[in-house]
């Protein structure tokens, strides 16, 4: 069984897509940035929770808009796994720049999984991560 392979319009579309997503949040536009997932795509954010749906995932972004303006993200692939001719998973670290609740975390990991629909690569799913700090067993 051969490997899927993208072609560079699709790495440049997957790229578009991220590229997107950052300056979207970056202005705190949750109605662009929500347009760039599937209408069934989920969200597992890092206290567990999940946001089902693209309405559900334009609402907690409008609704993190709104009580931290200002936040910038910056987001950098690690890797790229194609699993077949229309789905991608990119691992990524992530960070937020500017203004958290105390306690919050600032950084951490994401895996995205991009589906192709229609000709579209949308986001399908995002898994958010923050590393566990271990301590030693006594």
């Amino acid at each position: 069984m051969s490997t899927p392979q993208l072609d560079a319009s699709d790495i440049s579309a997957i790229d578009a897509v991220m590229d997107a997503w950052t300056a979207a949040n970056d202005r705190g536009d949750a109605q662009a940035m929500s347009a760039l997932y599937a209408v069934d795509a989920d969200l597992v954010l890092i206290n567990g929770q999940t946001i089902e749906g693209r309405g559900g995932i334009e609402a907690m972004y409008q609704m993190a808009f709104d009580q931290l303006p200002g936040n910038r993200a910056k987001v950098g692939r690690e890797s790229r796994r194609v699993l077949a001719d229309d789905i991608v998973v990119d691992d990524a670290t992530w960070e937020v720049i500017g203004h958290l609740p105390e306690g919050a975390p600032s950084s951490g990991r994401s895996t995205t999984i991009f589906q192709k629909h229609e000709g579209r690569w949308l986001i399908q799913c995002v898994r958010i991560m923050v590393p566990v700090v271990q301590t030693a067993l006594g």
